[in-house]
């Protein structure tokens, strides 16, 4: 259940900790954009979630 609900956040971790990345961080600006991009998902989906979940709950 832990894992159902946090995928996207450790996805968005593990992403980040892999030295490959899809844009290399060799080139200049857009290097760290697609891990901030990664971690901004991440974080998006979680508050979606608890959005969700906290509707659901009648709070």
């Amino acid at each position: 259940m832990f894992l159902k609900k946090y995928w996207m956040f450790f996805l968005a971790i593990v992403y980040i900790l892999i030295p490959t990345d899809l844009i290399p961080d060799v080139i200049p600006l857009f290097g760290g954009v697609d891990d901030s991009l990664f971690v901004v998902l991440g974080l998006i989906k979680r508050y979606l979630d608890y959005r969700k979940e906290k509707k659901s709950n009648g709070v």
